[in-house]
C-alpha cells in the first residue's frame, strides 16, 4: 500500500466486504451507545447546558420556545442555538422531560461523529486509518473538555456542530465523486453548522475559501466552483435558517433581554497571560493534532502536482486542514484560551494524527516498527524508521495517559446536589421566589426564580477569565424581592452575590455540595 505521503487509490470494496465493513461500524456504535448511556444524569450539570435545558423544557411542555423570569415568559438569550436546543426539547417530547432525556440528543451527536470521523478518513485513507481514527478521537484527546464521549454527555453546541459539518463534507465527496445533487445536503448541513456555534463561521468559510482559490490556482474549475457553491450556499442557508428558524420560534413581543459583546471579548483576547495559556494548552492538549496538521499540509504541498484522479482526496484533505489549522491559529493567537474552545479542531484533527500514525510506523506494521524502534535504542542499528517509531510511541503514550486519567477521574463522576437542591425548594409553599444564577436550577425549578440581566454575564466573564478584572459588576439582588437565594459554583466564582450575603439581608438554611441555600431575612 502507498504510504501516507502518496494520494490514495480509489477502492471499491466488494457488496460482502462492505456488508462486513457496516455491520461492525453498527456494533462499535451500539457499544459507543450503551456505553455513554451509562449514567447518564449523575455528572453534574455545566451553567452552560442549563440555559438550554432550561428553554428546551418549556417548549418540550409548553411550546414556547422562552425562558421564564419569575414565572412569566421572556425571549430566550444565553441557550445554544435552536439547532441544537429544538433536538434537545424534542427528545424531551419524545422522552419525558428529565437530565438524561436532555442529554441522549448530545450522545447520539458524539457518536454520530465518530462514525463521520472513520467515514472521511477511510475515503481520504484507507480502513486501517479510519479505524485509528476511531482510537484517535477515543483515546487520544486527551483534555475532558474535549473528549467526544465526555462532551456528547453534556447538553453543548461542540458535537451537534461537528455531526452537521463532517456530514457537510462527506456530502461534498461525494458531490466531486460526480453525484452533483449531493451538493444541496451540503450546503443545508455545512449552513446549520454554521449558526450551531458562535466560533464556527469564519473557519468554515477559511476551509471552503482557502479550497476554492487553490482549485483556481491549478485550474481546476469544477473543483473550484464545487467549493464556492459550497461557501456561498452554506452562507446563504446560514443566514436563511437564523432569519426563519427564531422568526417562527421566538416571540418578538416578548420583553427583551440584549447582551452586546460577549462573542467579541471571548473571540479577541491579546493580554499575554491569556496568549501563554492557550500555546501552552495546545503543547499539552493538542500536540498530537498540532504535528498531524503540520506533517499533513507538507505531505498536500509535495503532492500537489500529483492529482490527477485524486484529485478529490487531496482538495478534501485541503478542506479539513484549513479548517483545522485556522482554528488552532486562532486559539494559539488571539482565544481565551479555555481548552474547551480547541475542541473541534482536536476531534476533527483525529483523522490526521492517525494518518501520521499510519506514515511513522510504516502502515502500522508494528513488528518492523518495534525492531527499529530497538535497533535506535541500543544504537546498534539507528535509522530513520527507528526515530519514526519512537515519536509515534512518545505520542501515543503521552496522549494515552493523559485520556486515561480523564476518563477515569470524569466518567464515572456522580453529583445529584442539583438535583436534591432543586427538590428542597419544589417542595416549599407554591410562588415562593427564588434568585440564583445556576442556570441548572433554572431547568430543575417548578417555583418561579429570577436571575441578573444577560449584560451581566459579559461583565462576569470578564472577571472570571481574568480578561479585565477591573470591570464594574453592578447588580442589586434584592431587586426582585426573593424570598431565598441559592448560590452555586457559577455566582461563586464569581462572587456576584458576595455584596447581598454580607449585607444580612439573608442568612443559610442549607449546604448541600458547591450550593448555599439562603433564606431573606425581613
Amino acid at each position: 500500500m502507498d504510504s501516507w505521503g502518496t494520494l490514495a487509490k480509489e477502492h471499491h470494496p466488494t457488496a460482502l466486504a462492505s456488508l462486513k465493513g457496516l455491520l461492525g461500524w453498527a456494533v462499535l456504535g451500539l457499544a459507543l451507545l450503551a456505553i455513554s448511556l451509562w449514567n447518564l444524569d449523575a455528572p453534574p450539570m455545566w451553567w452552560d447546558e442549563g440555559w438550554t435545558l432550561s428553554v428546551a423544557r418549556n417548549w418540550a411542555e409548553h411550546g414556547h420556545y422562552v425562558r421564564l423570569r419569575d414565572g412569566v415568559l421572556s425571549r430566550p438569550g444565553l441557550e445554544a442555538a435552536f439547532t441544537v436546543t429544538l433536538p434537545v426539547g424534542l427528545t424531551m417530547r419524545l422522552l419525558g422531560v428529565g437530565l438524561w432525556q436532555g442529554r441522549v440528543f448530545g450522545v447520539l451527536c458524539a457518536i454520530g461523529v465518530t462514525l463521520l470521523l472513520a467515514a472521511l478518513a477511510a475515503r481520504l485513507y484507507d480502513r486501517r486509518v479510519a479505524v485509528v481514527t476511531v482510537v484517535a478521537a477515543l483515546l487520544l484527546s486527551t483534555h475532558p473538555q474535549i473528549h467526544p464521549l465526555l462532551q456528547g454527555r453534556q447538553v453543548l453546541a461542540e458535537m451537534p456542530m461537528l455531526l452537521y459539518l463532517l456530514a457537510g463534507y462527506l456530502c461534498l465527496w461525494w458531490a466531486l465523486a460526480g453525484r452533483w445533487p449531493t451538493v444541496l445536503p451540503a450546503v443545508i448541513l455545512l449552513g446549520i453548522a454554521w449558526i450551531s456555534k458562535g466560533q464556527t463561521a469564519p473557519f468554515l468559510v477559511s476551509s471552503l475559501g482557502a479550497t476554492t482559490l487553490a482549485a483556481l490556482a491549478w485550474r481546476h474549475w469544477r473543483v473550484a466552483a464545487m467549493f464556492a457553491t459550497a461557501l456561498a450556499g452554506a452562507a446563504l442557508a446560514a443566514n436563511l435558517f437564523r432569519w426563519f428558524g427564531y422568526g417562527l420560534l421566538v416571540d418578538p413581543s416578548l420583553p427583551a433581554d440584549p447582551v452586546e459583546g460577549l462573542l467579541s471579548m471571548l473571540a479577541v483576547v491579546l493580554t499575554p497571560f491569556h496568549r501563554g495559556y492557550a500555546l501552552r494548552n495546545v503543547i499539552i492538549f493538542g500536540l498530537p493534532t498540532l504535528l498531524g496538521l503540520l506533517w499533513g499540509l507538507r505531505v498536500l504541498w509535495r503532492d500537489r502536482t500529483m492529482l490527477g484522479a485524486a484529485a478529490r482526496i487531496w482538495y478534501l484533505r485541503l478542506a479539513l486542514l484549513a479548517f483545522i489549522g485556522s482554528w488552532l491559529a486562532w486559539f494559539v493567537a488571539l482565544s481565551v484560551g479555555v481548552p474547551r474552545y480547541m475542541a473541534p479542531p482536536v476531534v476533527v484533527g483525529s483523522i490526521f494524527v492517525a494518518a501520521l500514525l499510519h506514515d511513522l510506523t510504516g502502515g502500522f506494521a508494528l513488528g518492523k516498527s518495534l525492531d527499529a524502534l530497538g535497533g535506535l535504542l541500543t544504537m546498534r542499528r539507528p535509522s530513520r524508521a527507528g526515530g519514526a517509531s519512537l515519536l509515534a510511541l512518545l505520542l501515543v503514550t503521552s496522549a494515552l495517559s493523559l485520556t486515561l486519567l480523564s476518563l477515569a477521574r470524569y466518567y464515572p463522576e456522580e453529583d445529584h446536589s442539583a438535583q436534591r437542591v432543586a427538590a428542597l425548594l419544589n417542595a416549599l409553599p407554591v410562588g415562593t421566589r427564588i434568585e440564583t444564577y445556576e442556570s441548572e436550577l433554572h431547568f430543575l425549578l417548578s417555583q418561579p426564580y429570577t436571575f441578573p440581566p444577560d449584560q451581566i454575564h459579559v461583565q462576569l466573564v470578564l472577571h472570571s477569565l481574568h480578561v479585565d478584572e477591573d470591570a464594574p459588576v453592578v447588580y442589586d439582588a434584592l431587586a426582585n424581592a426573593p424570598d431565598y437565594l441559592v448560590v452555586g459554583r457559577f455566582a461563586h466564582g464569581n462572587d456576584l452575590y458576595a455584596p447581598a450575603v454580607a449585607s444580612g439581608a439573608f442568612r443559610l438554611v442549607e449546604k448541600d455540595g458547591l450550593y448555599e441555600v439562603y433564606k431573606r431575612v425581613r
